[in-house]
């Protein structure tokens, strides 16, 4: 999940500390309720801590009325690129059957485009849930081109 719309009227706050706008408190429990109505429930959350991610990730965690114990903290979704997504994917429990990254673009973007294993076609807007499938036993096995892209969802799309 990418983060949902932020804030950029306060040009003193550090980009990390940027906060949701209005749209964005709007958006962000409406994809937790989506998810929620496909019965879709992560076991693990990987999130940028960057406040835009951290409130989208705490408002989604919210609408799935699970414990907020199931989520990680991971700067390196803030700081570094698109690997550490994946990286971040390859360290969920082996007994996590769903698994969540939030976080920021480009890097939501580019990892899709590296797990997919076929091009993709839809902007990677604030607040969009793709959701991938792969076959895998652990997901310390996870391999680049090898998920299926089974949707891609904005808020737009279920308004």
């Amino acid at each position: 999940m990418r983060h949902a719309k932020s804030a950029w009227d306060d040009p003193s706050l550090r980009d990390f500390d940027r906060p949701l706008n209005k749209r964005g408190e709007r958006d962000a429990p409406k994809m937790g309720m989506y998810l929620r109505e496909l019965g879709i429930v992560p076991d693990q959350i990987f999130s940028s801590p960057a406040n835009r991610a951290k409130s989208t990730t705490l408002h989604v965690v919210e609408q799935l009325d699970v414990r907020k114990k199931i989520i990680t903290w991971d700067e390196d979704l803030y700081f570094t690129g698109a690997i550490s997504y994946a990286n971040a994917i390859r360290r969920a429990d082996a007994e996590s059957s769903t698994v969540m990254t939030v976080g920021h673009n480009p890097m939501t973007d580019e990892v899709l485009s590296l797990l997919a294993n076929e091009p993709i076609r839809k902007n990677f807007a604030t607040a969009t849930i793709a959701c991938l499938e792969t076959d895998i036993e652990n997901w310390a096995d996870l391999q680049y081109g090898t998920c299926s892209v089974k949707w891609m969802v904005s808020p737009k799309d279920i308004s």
